[in-house]
């Protein structure tokens, strides 16, 4: 199972998530690890690259032994990268500017979330987000052209339940994976009350900012000077091309009715309350400016959140309503339709080990989940959702016992494995032809890996 987990990262093993990480504490470092050791076509894997993927890949797991054989592993999965990356070149695949913004807003939203905020993020990193992006960007565009060509190779694979069984029972039972303790929640949150005078008062300010710009005031100087969207503001408010179901219905509906230089009236969604100008259409997508207001909460709308969640749990405690119920008719959370459970953005699902716990839900280091029995409540919990500051009770719906993996507990996991290692077996297959016909070259120290293909050409 461990050679797939590595090997199955190809596409993945320089995202921005892990070379962001591994960077803010080796910078220093990787500014000597230049040297080039291997080039694929025209494309060249760095040091700095494989040690980058190795200290993510190693990271608090102490003394690592077979160091070597792990580096191996991971600089195979580089240059598989490097060799799709090189098939997309030829396949003249074009990613727009479009695709590459999308992707790097949602890589910093991640970021963001994972370190607490946009400062946070910036001090880590010692760059604006704006140095980020620029950063990142060209590593964001051979990812997408690297998962253009795996998906166009793997695309239409599919495993059958005889097939994750087969692959299941291939595995020495003395080899299975240990599967960490993990956690489902759900949750009950509420949002601060924003008073009516607030309220009127942004509205009046963004009314006042569209009367400026109908009168010759740039939308995109005003976006930058007083949006509070922290991904669109440094852009002059504009947030790219996007399809509907992309945005929330209220944001959209507006935009969509928009001609080409209209600027909306004021609408309010959950993140507060916007005027929006169109850029351009082109086909379904649109392109938009925007600039968000949020109403200020005082510290006591926040108390009242939380004195209301504390009157929800005793009420939940003393049974006079179900934590399900009360999900239904207190939470002010989307969640609400699905019984309020917390979904793991890192696999669309609903579990969580006690790592992703912290760096996806956030602002829960003092709770002590282990601790916790199945059905217990925390008592409310301050967090800011993607609206604004707000309270949750969070409950702890189930608790998986560290186990080895197994087909009844962990069925989900062994056919993501199982697939893996088919849509691997096909990508070697591929690999294998495209070797024979692409330049390659490899550093002396590194041709002493024991690869699984032929990089070298023996």
């Amino acid at each position: 199972m461990r050679r797939i987990c590595i090997i199955s990262l190809a596409v993945l093993i320089c995202s921005f998530g892990s070379v962001a990480y591994s960077q803010t504490e080796n910078t220093d470092k990787f500014q000597t690890l230049d040297r080039v050791i291997a080039v694929v076509g025209q494309n060249m894997i760095k040091e700095s690259d494989l040690e980058t993927s190795f200290l993510q890949q190693t990271s608090g797991k102490g003394i690592i032994e077979n160091a070597f054989d792990v580096k191996c592993d991971l600089f195979e999965s580089l240059l598989i990268n490097k060799l799709m990356l090189h098939q997309a070149e030829i396949d003249s695949v074009i990613v727009t500017e479009e695709e590459v913004n999308r992707e790097m807003d949602n890589r910093i939203k991640y970021m963001i979330r994972a370190y607490g905020s946009e400062a946070m993020l910036e001090r880590q990193m010692k760059k604006s987000v704006a140095e980020i992006r620029e950063l990142y960007k060209d590593l964001i565009r051979e990812n997408i052209m690297i998962s253009q060509t795996e998906q166009k190779l793997t695309g239409n694979i599919s495993v059958t339940p005889q097939d994750v069984a087969d692959f299941y029972n291939s595995i020495p039972k003395d080899s299975l994976p240990i599967v960490e303790e993990e956690y489902m929640f759900s949750q009950i949150v509420k949002l601060p009350k924003i008073t009516d005078e607030e309220k009127e008062a942004v509205k009046e300010r963004l009314n006042g900012y569209r009367d400026r710009i109908l009168k010759g005031s740039k939308f995109s100087t005003l976006a930058t000077l007083y949006s509070e969207d922290p991904g669109s503001s440094k852009k002059g408010g504009e947030l790219g091309f996007f399809s509907r179901g992309e945005m929330v219905s209220e944001f959209e509906n507006a935009a969509f009715a928009l001609q080409d230089g209209e600027i909306s009236p004021v609408i309010e969604t959950q993140y507060g309350f916007h005027i929006i100008q169109m850029i351009e259409r082109r086909g379904n997508q649109i392109n938009c400016r925007h600039i968000l207001l949020q109403p200020k909460v005082s510290d006591q709308q926040m108390m009242q959140a939380k004195a209301e969640l504390d009157s929800i749990k005793q009420m939940i405690e003393q049974g006079k309503i179900s934590f399900e119920d009360a999900v239904i008719e207190f939470s002010d959370d989307d969640s609400k339709i699905n019984q309020g459970l917390i979904i793991n953005p890192y696999n669309a699902g609903a579990s969580f080990t006690k790592d992703a716990i912290n760096e996806t839900i956030g602002n829960l280091e003092k709770i002590d989940f282990a601790a916790m029995k199945e059905g217990e409540i925390t008592n409310p919990v301050l967090f800011k959702s993607e609206a604004a500051n707000a309270y949750r009770l969070i409950k702890v719906v189930k608790k998986t016992p560290s186990h080895k993996v197994n087909l009844t507990d962990d069925y989900g996991k062994v056919q993501e494995s199982a697939l893996s290692d088919k849509k691997l077996e096909i990508i070697k297959q591929w690999a294998e032809k495209r070797i024979a016909k692409t330049y390659i070259k490899i550093a002396p120290d590194y041709q002493n890996c024991d690869f699984k293909l032929n990089w070298l050409k023996k």
